[in-house]
């Protein structure tokens, strides 16, 4: 019991520290977008809020390829640092970030070259009168912003994987405040309508690229552009892990566009008005479900990599506790917020502002319900079901929804729109129910069951030995404790007693070396014997400290200096350092 207490609390703090950090990331996007629909819609006008809300389906797509690419780049260096292996993460990496930037330059020029097809594609027609002209100049002042948001959006979760959460917080800071000062002085000084706004993202995406590139010029960066070492053969895996972006994001253009036609058909441009608050405010609100769901997806793509399905179940399950209570605080707050909303987005016009009331009070309902599929989502995604991850998304952002606006609308009219957000994330939640069912072969409420995980995934209980060291003390049983589980392995007596002699070397050496700081520190200790091999992990969460770059420090001076790692190296057939996710983490084969 002590011990899964202590591995609980690791996982819980693990999963905070990712998702502040991923929360941050996240609301880049959204934190922009929120400032930008305040504005508009507050100084700015109801024209100005609706052309603002037309252009919502094209920046999902030039953020959908940049987006899939990054978090393909996200799940294949989780999995080889998981495994040690640096030098492929950075050509992942380096690859990654090649062509997002790219892509954003391309996506730039595809604006300016074909603005009317886009505004056509939007729907954006003549009889919306200035809404068209706001549309077209906040859609190319908006697009000079991409090549730089597609490069970032490969920079954040880098920053989490390489412990440089700092940064992260100081970006977004300065994002934020950028857009605000931009904003202003665009509004109340230079009088630049949608074009100004568009160009103040710009301002503040770029600022915050350059902050974040700084992060490579720390000696101790683990990550570095290597463009000599780009392979395009990741580029694949990359796209394949994305593919249920691809569909999901594509059907959630699909999405967006039919919402604004129906918002548009069933109460004119006050609708449509509306409707753009109500994404404008849900993307923020989004932050949540989808910060839980990254975080979970970052630290689970570890653990599959290490085939530990005692600790990808602590993982969910205190992920979804976490981020229930998180979201139903949150959406009881909003709901009693609503008046308070509306007048911060539509102060001088009653109709529309008691149309929005109705709306969030409506709406808000999503989010607890949201939180848990998309936790099971990127779960999936992380384990690699793409097919069905991608059904998922495309009958969630189409599948569902269309259906049941059609039927709601001729009883409720425009709040058809706003039901339809709980109706549709009830149904997803049902359909994850019924595939789980399925692939158990019965009806089941386990948790573990809604893995999907095969019965083959993972060391078998008796194939593995889990073992936690807070204190000096409690080193000193490890050799003897793992001589013996070895041993019971059919492992021979020489190769057990050296896997004993590593672990207590190498657990002694992190107490003595990390736990003098006067805070309370682990080091959690995993032994699996995998036919006739031993495989042991030690991650701990001290200060970092690589002990070949220790021995490699002093080879030539000193040959009794760090005789025990030395020893270790010598014995070990595999013997690799990575410090990821603020852990260090060493993998010992023998």
């Amino acid at each position: 019991m002590l011990k899964t207490d202590k591995q609980e609390k690791l996982i819980a703090q693990l999963l905070k520290d990712t998702v502040i950090v991923f929360a941050m990331s996240e609301s880049t996007v959204m934190l922009g977008n929120l400032i930008d629909g305040i504005l508009i819609s507050k100084f700015l006008g109801t024209d100005a809020i609706a052309a603002f809300g037309l252009t919502l389906p094209y920046q999902k797509f030039t953020v959908m390829l940049p987006i899939i690419i990054a978090l393909g780049m996200q799940v294949l260096c989780s999995k080889s640092l998981g495994a040690g292996d640096l030098r492929e993460a950075n050509r992942i990496f380096s690859l990654a970030a090649t062509v997002t930037f790219g892509l954003g330059v391309l996506m730039t020029a595809g604006t300016f070259l074909f603005t009317q097809p886009i505004l056509d594609l939007l729907g954006v027609e003549e009889g919306l009168g200035n809404i068209v002209g706001m549309t077209a100049d906040y859609l190319r002042a908006y697009s000079l912003s991409l090549p730089a948001m597609a490069l970032g959006a490969v920079f954040m979760p880098l920053m989490q994987l390489d412990c440089d959460r700092q940064r992260t917080v100081v970006a977004i800071t300065s994002l934020s405040i950028c857009n605000v000062i931009c904003d202003a002085i665009s509004i109340f000084v230079l009088e630049g309508g949608m074009w100004g706004i568009g160009i103040a993202t710009t301002i503040s995406y770029f600022l915050e690229l350059g902050i974040l590139s700084m992060h490579f010029l720390k000696p101790e960066a683990n990550f570095a552009y290597m463009p000599k070492e780009i392979s395009l053969k990741f580029l694949g895996e990359m796209l394949l892990i994305g593919l249920p972006i691809i569909f999901g994001r594509a059907a959630a253009i699909l999405q967006k566009g039919f919402f604004n036609r129906m918002a548009i058909f069933l109460a004119g441009g006050v609708g449509m008005a509306v409707y753009a608050v109500i994404g404008n405010f849900a993307s923020l609100l989004y932050v949540i479900p989808k910060s839980f769901g990254s975080a979970t997806q970052m630290i689970s793509g570890i653990l599959i990599g290490e085939q530990d399905r005692n600790s990808i179940l602590r993982l969910i399950k205190i992920a979804l506790k976490y981020s229930l209570i998180i979201s139903l605080a949150t959406a009881v707050a909003v709901f009693w917020a609503a008046p308070l909303i509306a007048d911060v987005y539509i102060p001088n016009d009653p109709t529309a502002n008691q149309m929005l009331v109705e709306a969030i009070q409506l709406f808000i309902a999503f989010l607890p319900l949201s939180i848990i599929g998309e936790v099971f989502q990127y779960f999936y995604m992380a384990y690699g079901r793409f097919k069905l991850t991608s059904a998922l998304l495309v009958a969630s952002n189409i599948g569902f929804s269309v259906p049941i606006v059609l039927l709601l609308k001729p009883h409720f009219g425009i709040a058809a729109l706003w039901l339809a957000l709980p109706l549709n994330a009830a149904a997803y939640l049902l359909t994850i129910f019924f595939i789980a069912c399925r692939h158990c072969g019965r009806i089941t409420f386990r948790l573990e069951d809604y893995l999907l995980l095969p019965d083959d995934f993972g060391a078998a209980e008796d194939k593995q030995l889990d073992m936690t060291v807070t204190s000096k003390a409690e080193v000193l049983g490890l050799s003897e404790r793992t001589q013996t589980f070895c041993e019971s392995q059919g492992i021979d007596t020489r190769r057990s007693m050296f896997a004993g002699i590593c672990i207590e070397e190498m657990a002694g050496n992190i107490v003595d070396y990390g736990f003098g700081d006067g805070k309370k520190h682990f080091v959690d200790v995993r032994v699996i014997v995998d036919g006739e091999q031993v495989i042991i992990r030690l991650r701990d969460d001290c200060r970092p400290f690589d002990p070949k770059k220790q021995v490699e420090l002093y080879n030539s001076e000193d040959p009794t200096a760090h005789i025990g790692i030395r020893l270790c190296r010598k014995i070990a057939t595999e013997f690799n350092y990575i410090n990821v996710l603020k852990l260090n983490n060493l993998i010992i084969k023998i």
